[in-house]
């Protein structure tokens, strides 16, 4: 039906353009942490790349129903506001009628997050955790960039290296700071030259015209002027990432008993049915006077958006405590709310005023 087409349209660009802004909008503020810790020296580029686009992929299924929302809010209120819902309902064409195929559009996007947050959401945390092991495991030397101090707790080790070729491997004025208790050693050369996987788990770092001092707590100092000095430098094995609530399969999730998993697992649940509910929702609040201006109830919609989302967040913080053993206390509210907003209340309280007519 073209009714059914220009409603679907009228819904679908919105919701298009909603979710390219939102998703802009959280890669930026993704990339700008991840470039933090590369600047650290803690993330390499091809990482930062991969960790935004599953950090992107794991936050579709919020930016998607909130997507949906707006997308719902603006079009039925342009509509509003616009007078075409009116002219609708003089052509004879019920509002239920008309708002069928928009929450048919509420339906089919519900199941494509279920079936986003049960399969893919635990596929990109997975994939997101072997990254974050693999940088965890770096060696020192691959972290490493031109002019500036790198602090290495685990090793108690300071490192500072003037220039850095293109390659990584030519090194100019290497400074290298190490203390373990009272011992301190500190390395310092003019150029150096680092081989990658030189052995199997381990890089080379070979230093030129190198001076070495060693102070030690039980022993009487050294100093040492060398023309070449070698060091094996690990190259680091990532350790295994094991197991992880948020990477774990529908199925261990459902047999699971920790209290971090059931919160895992209703959640995974939560979201199709959020998604829906938000639709549903957006559909009354939409509503406006002609001429009321198709945004009238925005802010009133985007405030309830985020008492419910700060609501269903407290609900699953306390079920992973222990505290509470649901979150659907949050997801019903919400429904109670639908349910209130589309109880015509005028009808109900109006009063039935019957005329009698005195008999002649």
């Amino acid at each position: 039906m073209i009714i059914d087409h220009y409603l679907r349209r009228e819904i679908s660009v919105p919701f298009l353009s909603v979710s390219a802004v939102l998703l802009s909008i959280f890669v930026t503020y993704s990339l700008t942490r991840f470039l933090m810790d590369a600047d650290a020296g803690l993330l390499q580029p091809g990482e930062i790349f991969q960790l935004t686009v599953l950090k992107s992929v794991i936050s579709l299924e919020v930016l998607l129903p909130l997507s949906l929302y707006i997308s719902v809010l603006a079009g039925l209120g342009r509509l509003h506001s616009d007078s075409e819902i009116y002219a609708m309902r003089a052509s004879g064409i019920s509002e239920m009628r008309a708002l069928r195929p928009i929450i048919g559009v509420a339906v089919l996007l519900a199941i494509f997050i279920a079936l986003f947050s049960f399969f893919v959401r635990p596929w990109a945390y997975g994939m997101s955790y072997e990254i974050k092991a693999r940088a965890e495991a770096a060696s020192e030397v691959d972290r490493i960039r031109a002019a500036r101090f790198y602090s290495f707790k685990e090793s108690g080790r300071t490192v500072f290296v003037r220039t850095v070729s293109t390659d990584g491997e030519q090194l100019g004025e290497v400074f290298i700071r190490s203390q373990k208790d009272s011992d301190l050693q500190v390395i310092t050369a003019a150029t150096g030259k680092l081989g990658y996987q030189a052995k199997p788990d381990f890089h080379q770092l070979t230093l030129y015209d190198a001076s070495v001092y060693r102070r030690v707590h039980d022993g009487p100092d050294v100093f040492a002027q060398l023309g070449l000095l070698s060091v094996w430098i690990p190259a680091g094995v990532p350790d295994p990432v094991g197991y992880k609530t948020k990477s774990s399969d529908m199925f261990a999730l459902s047999n699971a008993s920790n209290t971090k998993d059931v919160a895992e697992f209703q959640w995974r649940f939560s979201t199709p049915v959020t998604a829906l509910l938000l639709a549903l929702l957006a559909i009354p609040l939409s509503r406006s006077r002609p001429r009321q201006g198709r945004y009238a109830r925005i802010l009133a919609a985007l405030l309830i958006y985020a008492v419910y989302f700060n609501l269903l967040d407290v609900s699953r913080t306390w079920v992973e405590q222990g505290t509470t053993r649901t979150i659907w206390w949050a997801p019903g509210t919400l429904a109670l709310l639908v349910l209130v907003l589309y109880v015509p209340w005028k009808k109900v309280f109006r009063p039935v005023i019957r005329l009698r007519v005195p008999a002649a």
